[in-house]
């Protein structure tokens, strides 16, 4: 009687975990106003064309391939971090970041002559 008493427990456990979840309530459109509906020039929505001055650069489209390796390059040799942003990919402020923090790490005694650009 206990064993059929559990089973039976698991069985509607099991039963209602597989359930299918809710739909999601619609929302309605609000009306807005046609004050609202106006837009002056200043306020209209920038075309895709226009770069925003949030989308990071890449820090190899900012200072070049080459001078963009250097710097990771140095990255990679002093960054403390097991996944470091050392990536040409990434910004230049990322990578220069993470060259000051590893450069600051530490007994800085042995650091290599660039980290003094990093004081």
């Amino acid at each position: 009687m206990k064993r059929l008493f559990i089973t039976s427990f698991v069985v509607l456990v099991l039963a209602g975990a597989c359930a299918p979840a809710e739909e999601p309530q619609s929302v309605e459109p609000q009306e807005t106003s046609t004050a609202t509906q106006t837009q002056s020039a200043d306020d209209a929505p920038q075309t895709p064309d226009a770069a925003s001055p949030t989308e990071p650069v890449s820090c190899a489209d900012e200072i070049g391939q080459a001078d963009a390796q250097v710097l990771v390059d140095q990255c990679i040799m002093m960054s403390p971090a097991t996944h470091p942003p050392c990536n040409v990919a990434n910004s230049c402020e990322m990578i220069r970041g993470e060259i000051k923090r590893g450069c600051g790490f530490g007994d800085t005694s042995g650091n290599p002559d660039f980290c003094a650009e990093y004081e």
